[in-house]
């Protein structure tokens, strides 16, 4: 049974914390916080796994 609407979700919350943990600090900043970056990445990872999840009908 595909899982879109649930992955999708999943998605949406991780960019939503990406725009949180980046709001208001620049490139320079952001290299320099291992934890938010460590933060940032996970999210990604977080999507990644998401997409994944997405049916073929979807995809397409």
């Amino acid at each position: 049974m595909p899982r879109d609407p649930e992955s999708l979700i999943d998605i949406a919350n991780a960019i939503r914390r990406i725009l949180r943990y980046t709001n208001g600090i620049n490139q320079v900043e952001l290299e320099a916080n291992d934890e938010k970056l460590s933060a940032i990445l996970y999210q990604i990872t977080i999507i990644g796994e998401a997409t994944k999840r997405l049916s073929q009908t979807f995809r397409q």
